[in-house]
């Protein structure tokens, strides 16, 4: 990717990215890893997928290691197992998932569909998608009539840490508390996007996370570990490991 957080306008990603920069970390963007071994990583630049074979031998000749202390992978989700058969059983050429049409059904059968991370529908695979989607074949289920399924966007939101955070929301117009808030435009068209952030963006990002819960006693448990964690700090446990010899055990011979 040319950036982080594709997903965000490029001027929200540039604070991000200073965020990152001003705590140690070094963002390095248009590369991909394309081997690990032991505490050896192998990097080179990303190609995108209708690259040429050309393009990617060129791109495979500028790779190179380094050397890792510690490697965390965020490699994004794919398809399960039974989700990449049932595609396949299905003629479907696109392993990422079931592909499906306007109404949320997969092509290629009756009354069958598939909604949130297995269904190829041409929106992003968020749970703010898969919300959606959902009522929209609840509601097709109970009156008995498909429908085209359209998408609401409601915003995006992102936790930085350090009660930091982005939010970016379109804007309806209608109640324009983002002035109030200190919102700045985005966009090509000012009116269509608004961003946020620093500490506003962080409660609103709490906030949402926080009401998103399922029953009052999570809601009650991740309110006490808010809480404590601000008084008292985070628990952080540091493993101390002790490694002893092996000491491999007699081997007692049982002549035949």
């Amino acid at each position: 990717m040319p950036r982080i957080l594709m997903p965000f306008d490029e001027s929200l990603a540039n604070v991000a990215k200073e965020h990152l920069v001003s705590k140690g970390v070094e963002v390095r963007t248009g590369c991909g890893v394309t081997y690990v071994e032991g505490q050896d990583v192998t990097m080179q630049p990303s190609t995108p997928r209708t690259a040429t074979a050309e393009q990617k031998a060129e791109a495979a000749s500028k790779a190179k290691s380094e050397e890792v202390g510690a490697l965390v992978w965020v490699a994004g989700i794919g398809a399960r197992p039974l989700v990449k058969k049932l595609a396949k059983q299905l003629g479907q050429t696109d392993m990422r998932g079931l592909k499906v049409d306007e109404t949320l059904k997969v092509e290629g059968t009756n009354d069958v569909y598939a909604i949130g991370d297995c269904a190829l529908s041409g929106s992003p695979p968020t749970a703010q998608v898969a919300a959606q989607q959902g009522k929209h074949i609840g509601r097709a289920l109970r009156d008995g009539i498909d429908s085209p399924f359209k998408y609401n966007h409601m915003g995006s939101l992102i936790c930085l840490g350090s009660n930091n955070g982005m939010a970016q929301f379109p804007d309806s117009g209608k109640f324009n508390v983002w002035d109030a808030i200190g919102a700045s435009n985005l966009g090509a068209n000012a009116n269509d996007q608004r961003g946020l952030t620093g500490l506003p963006a962080f409660v609103i990002w709490r906030s949402t996370y926080w009401t998103k819960l399922l029953s009052t006693s999570s809601r009650l448990s991740l309110a006490s570990d808010w809480v404590k964690a601000k008084l008292h700090g985070r628990d952080v446990v540091e493993p101390v490991l002790k490694r002893a010899a092996t000491l491999k055990a007699p081997v007692e011979s049982f002549g035949t």
